[in-house]
């Protein structure tokens, strides 16, 4: 059964955002903490945060969306490498075993 939706409003660059979710609000609030974390960086680079909100927004997303894209592509080399491997390992047990069996029956 899954857990009942309950709103949740976090607040960033003064902005408030209502957000209906079954997620638990810590999650929710370390979330929308590395958000404003991304932001501020991307003001830090000498946007003005009063005038120029949504061009911080956008930069910020597309941070997010570099860095989720960069964890994807490692992941992704990572579990090739692991079925490379054991792709490998099993045709060697393979191998072994029939090395083993043709023994036996000499």
């Amino acid at each position: 059964m899954s857990e009942k939706s309950k709103n949740i409003t976090v607040n960033i660059y003064g902005q408030d955002y209502s957000l209906k979710t079954s997620a638990d609000e810590k999650y929710i609030n370390k979330i929308a903490d590395f958000v404003k974390l991304k932001m501020k960086e991307i003001e830090d680079t000498g946007l003005d945060a009063n005038s120029q909100q949504l061009k911080i927004a956008v930069l910020s997303a597309m941070n997010i969306a570099d860095e989720l894209f960069q964890s994807l592509n490692k992941n992704s080399n990572i579990i090739s490498t692991i079925q490379t491997k054991g792709n490998s390992f099993i045709e060697y047990i393979d191998d072994r075993i029939k090395e083993i069996e043709s023994e036996s029956k000499e």
